[in-house]
């Protein structure tokens, strides 16, 4: 299937300067809608027509697996399905995908509410399923989902069926009115979650990208001023959720969840893409500059280390998923737009690439001939989740559509990762114990209640000291981080001291008014040569109290990644932490 790829993606590259036409015409190549075609069932509901999206697909027969619990179709997947067909029509023009869309449109119609917010599932009888958790009548996710959905609906409608586009309009402006009441009761309020302060009148700061980019849509061809007030309400909010640097953790990520500063997912983490796309439309270009720096600090930092499931303060790569690479693609490809720099385009391309097999598994996760996108891999055991159902397909669909416009793009969609130099991490519970009595405990349960637990940790009180002999491969600049939590301290300051081959080189205040866990840098910067290395760390408490460690991060200031095409052209993604900057050549 590798030389698959190869000759569409020669044939793609020959066009030089595409034309709406060449577009249209080479668009086919790589989007196929084969397997989304046969999720889809066209229903007939109260008389009107309508399209619905099975929710799974499972290895080897594929074909349609429903929930029992849940039901057999939901606004989450259809909303996306549509934002698919009106995607393909436009830039195909293709009127079979035109009207797809609208019976998949009005399918999320119906599953709206006379106060604008929606309910999620249907079940076999085409009842709604009213009660479930995943389903019930709110304004989460697949309300969210439904805005996005509508409102470029509207977009396209507005131009070819304007009575049509009048039904679409009237339902989009109910949900803004919803979107409305969730956001106008908190507005300009804020919380303090370990020390960090976090927008309230947001919420699921994930899920309402999805509200903000329907909005983008809908406002591109009608300029309500209503909408565009929602549009700067949850743009600030979801703007403003974001902290760190090149160098402090969370590296300039937008979070997810209200509850905890300090865990970022990959999966459904929009606010990049939203903010990129609604800060070029209404010239913000704070917001712009926001995304350029989730993209910068975070999402280049992901292209060297390899593709993420999500950090917690501990990245992990099992359970990489197609909805969260799409986040990191379209994030690229829509600060592409709003800035036309090059480099967005490229890092799009091989963002992407993990669907033409540049990933832990070596595995292609995208079958241009059949239009699956598989649903996952593991990347640590390597192994593939062969199934293909509505999420992992649209999302890949998504992905293919987003760069097979842009040439830059394309044309490092096909690279592999020959040569990267990145972090290491080492778990605490593969240290040695110094001096005191540091013990290893199991957790009862990974997640602290606002994050995750690596493995085994590390208990440490004052004067106890673990070592480690850590191999550096490469001479240059090196950061140190630990994996803590940070607590309380009765009195005085939780340090953590760190000696680097006997050499004292930092004494880190990790104190904080209540515990929660984080990722901490404990140096400024230390240059080590090829060869072993010993990290000391010694717990300096004033009343005794025991400090909590998950890991060590060795992460060198100079990372890189060398990716290489199918025609021997390479690719070198250099960055540099301490000053800031990223090259790609």
């Amino acid at each position: 299937m590798q030389k698959i790829f190869q000759i569409f993606i020669a044939l793609i590259l020959m066009v030089a300067v595409p034309t709406q036409a060449d577009a249209a015409e080479t668009q086919t190549s790589l989007v196929n809608l084969d397997h989304l075609d046969f999720l889809n069932e066209e229903v007939t509901i109260d008389g009107k027509e309508m399209l619905i999206t099975h929710i799974y697909s499972e290895y080897p027969d594929y074909e349609w697996v429903d929930d029992a619990d849940e039901g057999i179709a939901c606004v989450d997947d259809v909303a996306r399905a549509a934002v698919v067909y009106l995607n393909h029509y436009e830039q195909t023009k293709n009127k079979d995908s035109l009207d797809k869309a609208k019976k998949a449109l009005n399918f999320v119609m119906y599953m709206q509410v006379e106060d604008g917010e929606f309910y999620n599932f249907i079940f076999e009888d085409y009842s709604i399923n009213t009660d479930g958790p995943t389903s019930k009548k709110s304004f989460d996710w697949w309300a969210a989902r439904a805005m996005w959905s509508i409102g470029h609906g509207y977009k396209v409608f507005s131009e070819t069926d304007p009575t049509y586009a009048k039904e679409l309009k009237d339902s989009f402006l109910l949900a803004n009115k919803a979107l409305q009441k969730k956001v106008n009761e908190k507005y300009g309020e804020y919380n303090i979650v370990n020390g960090y302060k976090v927008p309230a009148w947001i919420g699921g700061f994930d899920a309402m990208s999805n509200a903000l980019l329907g909005l983008s849509e809908y406002y591109e061809v009608q300029k309500d001023p209503v909408v565009k007030d929602s549009m700067l309400k949850l743009g600030k909010g979801l703007s403003e959720y974001q902290f760190g640097s090149y160098t402090k953790y969370p590296f300039g990520a937008h979070l997810d969840w209200d509850g905890s500063p300090t865990l970022w997912h990959a999966w459904g983490s929009g606010q990049s893409m939203a903010l990129a796309k609604a800060g070029n439309l209404l010239n913000k270009e704070d917001w712009i500059e926001s995304a350029q720096q989730e993209a910068d600090q975070l999402f280049t930092h992901i292209l060297v280390t390899g593709m993420i499931k999500e950090m917690a303060p501990t990245p992990t790569k099992d359970e990489q998923i197609a909805y969260g690479v799409n986040m990191l693609t379209q994030a690229f490809t829509e600060l592409y737009h709003a800035t036309h720099e090059k480099k967005y385009a490229q890092y799009a391309g091989i963002a992407s690439s993990w669907y033409t097999g540049n990933n832990d598994a070596n595995f292609q996760m995208y079958h241009p001939e059949t239009g699956r996108g598989y649903d996952g891999l593991n990347g640590v055991s390597g192994k593939v989740n062969m199934n293909s159902g509505a999420e992992s397909t649209i999302e890949a669909l998504m992905s293919i559509q987003a760069i097979q416009q842009i040439p830059e793009a394309m044309a490092t969609f096909n690279v592999k990762t020959k040569e990267r130099h990145t972090s290491t991490i080492h778990e605490a519970e593969t240290f040695t114990a110094k001096s005191g009595n540091p013990f290893i405990e199991t957790p009862e349960s990974a997640w602290t209640g606002d994050a995750l637990f690596s493995n085994q940790i590390v208990k440490m009180n004052n004067g106890d000291s673990i070592e480690k002999a850590v191999n550096i491969e490469k001479k240059g600049l090196y950061l140190i981080y630990g994996a803590l939590e940070k607590a309380p301290a009765l009195g005085g300051k939780l340090k953590l001291e760190l000696k680097i081959d006997g050499r004292k080189v930092s004494s880190t205040d990790v104190s904080a008014a209540n515990k929660y866990l984080t990722l901490v840098n404990l140096n400024r910067v230390n240059y080590l040569t090829a060869r072993k290395h010993t990290i000391s760390l010694t717990a300096k408490t004033s009343y005794n109290e025991t400090l909590t460690l998950d890991n060590v991060v060795v992460q060198p200031v100079n990372e890189y990644a060398v990716f290489k095409d199918e025609k021997g052209n390479t690719f070198n993604l250099k960055r540099d932490l301490i000053k800031g900057k990223n090259k790609l050549r």
